[in-house]
């Protein structure tokens, strides 16, 4: 498996299943690994800890229950302050 397939499973189960985790779930944040939500907790860390104590050190996904995903801006790249020279 390569980087791009990555959680891929995981990804989906979130998408296929966003409503109904809205509906119980808003604001929180889901362990989901394979295609099985492990849990939900109130903050990022514990569900990480409890990824980390369940399964090892393997990805897994932990994702926040909202309503659209955000998007990351960084300005550095987007007003091109940032230069990669070969």
């Amino acid at each position: 498996m390569d980087a791009a397939d990555a959680l891929k499973q995981e990804r989906e189960f979130f998408d296929a299943h966003r409503a109904e985790l809205l509906k119980d779930h808003k604001g929180k944040f889901v362990l989901i690994k394979d295609s099985q939500l492990v849990g939900t907790f109130d903050t990022a860390e514990n569900a990480y800890v409890a990824g980390v104590q369940k399964f090892g050190n393997v990805p897994f996904l932990i994702k926040q229950v909202l309503e659209t995903d955000p998007v990351a801006h960084i300005p550095v790249l987007t007003l091109g302050l940032l230069g990669a020279r070969p």
